[in-house]
């Protein structure tokens, strides 16, 4: 019989406590509601943020954050069923933000503060053409939705010096049924192709190979400069304008990328982290579910805790207490199904086969 450890221990602990609370309240589904001020969250962002903070001072403002971020799941979910509905033939999940990226982002941008912080609570749209994007674009926002539309951004007309191109909107959440959530509950929502997706994906595998935040323009720079190559390519293919700093001929960018692939052996280490990590696939029929996915890199496994609509609660709990108990790299997300949450999340599944491919068939037919 297979030992448990302590992933295990702390999803079981969590699940039973849960169970017990919602026997006691006779309840079948609870959703978590917003405890602090805005100057409480402001300060244990600042707290979480600051390695001289007591452990007594991080563990309270951790205690802030949690429920702060675990507030968002129903203005969320709310937000990607509207999605769902209008784009059934896309892929779209959500995501609660991750404990180490939100306090990366407090400590990268120091006026930044987390009550204002805007994707806490994430939905992301994935389709098959730019068409499509800007299609799904404009008849969200022409929609009968009551959330205030905060702030856009077209990063695929206009990328990133990184190479990142996705379209992102920011909305505040608002509702008539419930209006404990009517504050500054940000949900963003980010619109991109599958291209852009698996783009996207690499780069972020790449960063947790190397130790680096890419995603931020942090790291080697011939590794930098390698990916935002590889986005004007695919931004060439997709009839949009290539990222700054970039020819717009796509004979000089593959040269270029050849050559830095020659010096630096970057689809070789890309391979390696392709096969590095090993799963079990899960034959699960449910659907709408809530899923933590676990990385453990020490061991090369994934591990995936499935729960049902009804236990969210139980699962931004074992979340929290999985960020906070060990050194995994967790993150709570949604998807319509398994297949759909492996599409999505590639990079928790270490599958960017998809990424190599197309990088090799351009080398090939240039």
């Amino acid at each position: 019989m297979k030992s448990k450890d302590i992933c295990d221990i702390i999803i079981e602990n969590v699940f039973n406590e849960w169970r017990k609370s919602m026997n006691a309240q006779n309840q079948r589904e609870q959703w978590e509601i917003p405890k602090y001020s805005k100057s409480e969250i402001n300060r244990a962002g600042s707290i979480i943020a600051d390695s001289s903070s007591s452990k007594e001072e991080y563990d309270n403002a951790l205690m802030v954050l949690n429920n702060w971020r675990a507030a968002h799941a129903y203005p969320l979910q709310v937000i990607c069923n509207n999605l769902r509905s209008r784009n059934q033939n896309a892929i779209v999940v959500q995501r609660l933000k991750r404990l180490e990226s939100i306090t990366g982002k407090i400590v990268r941008f120091p006026d930044m503060n987390l009550y204002r912080m805007q994707d806490l609570g994430g939905c992301r749209v994935i389709v098959d053409t730019i068409d499509q994007v800007y299609k799904a674009v404009e008849e969200y926002k022409k929609s009968r939705i009551r959330h205030i539309l905060k702030r856009e951004y077209d990063y695929i007309k206009n990328p990133k010096n990184s190479g990142y191109r996705s379209y992102h909107m920011v909305y505040q959440f608002q509702s008539d049924k419930k209006e404990t959530y009517n504050k500054n509950m940000l949900i963003e929502i980010q619109f991109r192709t599958k291209l852009q997706h698996i783009w996207a994906t690499a780069v972020e595998m790449m960063g947790i190979y190397t130790k680096s935040n890419l995603k931020s323009s942090q790291g080697d720079n011939n590794i930098l400069r390698f990916f935002t190559l590889i986005s004007s390519v695919i931004a060439i293919q997709e009839n949009m304008p290539v990222c700054p700093n970039s020819s717009g001929n796509i004979n000089d960018l593959v040269q270029e990328i050849k050559l830095l692939n020659k010096n630096h052996h970057i689809i070789s280490i890309l391979s390696g982290i392709n096969l590095a990590i090993d799963y079990t696939q899960k034959n699960t029929k449910n659907k709408s579910n809530y899923y933590l996915l676990i990385l453990d890199y020490s061991t090369k496994k994934v591990r995936i805790a499935e729960f049902k609509p009804s236990q969210l609660e139980a699962a931004t709990k074992a979340y929290g207490n999985l960020e906070k108990e060990t050194d995994k790299n967790v993150v709570l997300v949604s998807a319509k199904s398994f297949n759909e949450l492996r599409e999505a999340y590639p990079n928790y599944f270490v599958d960017i086969s998809e990424f190599i491919n197309m990088i090799q068939k351009i080398m090939k037919d240039h």
